[in-house]
């Protein structure tokens, strides 16, 4: 069984860059002995997604501020979805 090991947030950004620059995802793997065939593909979507805060985790989990921090935000995006639709309904 494979050893699970930490990748700083730079390194992952590293090698998500090595990656798109032509560089096959196995022997990415290899070089830097990452066990799931999966992961390098992963972290190459949450770059490319624009999602560099996931790499600060182990797991690619948001941090539980984080989550309820987005979920603050989410709520006043409705919240002011709806004062749009009040308000445009009233002028009229």
């Amino acid at each position: 069984m494979a050893k699970h090991n930490y990748y700083s947030e730079t390194l992952k950004i590293q090698i998500v860059e090595r990656l798109l620059s032509g560089e096959s995802g196995s022997s990415l793997r290899e070089e830097f002995n990452i066990p799931s065939r999966g992961t390098i593909y992963r972290w190459k979507q949450w770059y490319m997604k624009g999602e560099i805060h996931r790499f600060k985790t182990s797991s690619g989990r948001p941090l539980e501020q984080e989550t309820s921090i987005y979920q603050t935000l989410q709520d006043k995006e409705k919240e002011l979805e709806l004062l749009k639709k009040f308000f445009s309904k009233e002028r009229w």
